[in-house]
């Protein structure tokens, strides 16, 4: 199960956030991920909510988008969209293709609550 050690590195990345931004909460967690990491998000989500307990993440919402495979021939410049890619392009059978979009993993966005947030201008 490589769910559990991604929300392992993803929390420390954001505990190394909240450190330098004075943060208090994390209330939400925005996430893409390539339908070729092959992640499932329901374990994801599971992971993280474990993970998260005792942590300024217990309690927030992991919102996941998953990025469906894309991909490109650079021999003939076909695109297509396909789960079963088998590395061949479709259209020429060429073996000269790239994966355009679908391996991605980023951390896109945090919601957070913000000790002292009148410091902030507010």
């Amino acid at each position: 199960m490589h769910e559990m050690s991604i929300v392992e590195a993803l929390m420390e990345q954001i505990m190394k956030m909240a450190e330098e931004g004075k943060w208090e909460a994390v209330t939400r967690v925005r996430l893409k991920v390539g339908v070729m990491r092959q992640i499932v998000p329901d374990i994801l989500e599971f992971c993280f909510e474990v993970a998260s307990k005792g942590t300024i993440m217990e309690g927030a919402v992991l919102d996941i988008e998953e990025v469906p495979l894309s991909i490109k021939c650079d021999e003939c410049g076909y695109e297509w969209d396909d789960k079963e890619f088998l590395g061949l392009c479709p259209k020429c059978n060429s073996i000269d293709v790239n994966v355009l979009n679908g391996m991605e993993l980023e951390l896109t966005n945090l919601e957070v609550e913000i000790r002292n947030a009148e410091a902030c201008g507010r």
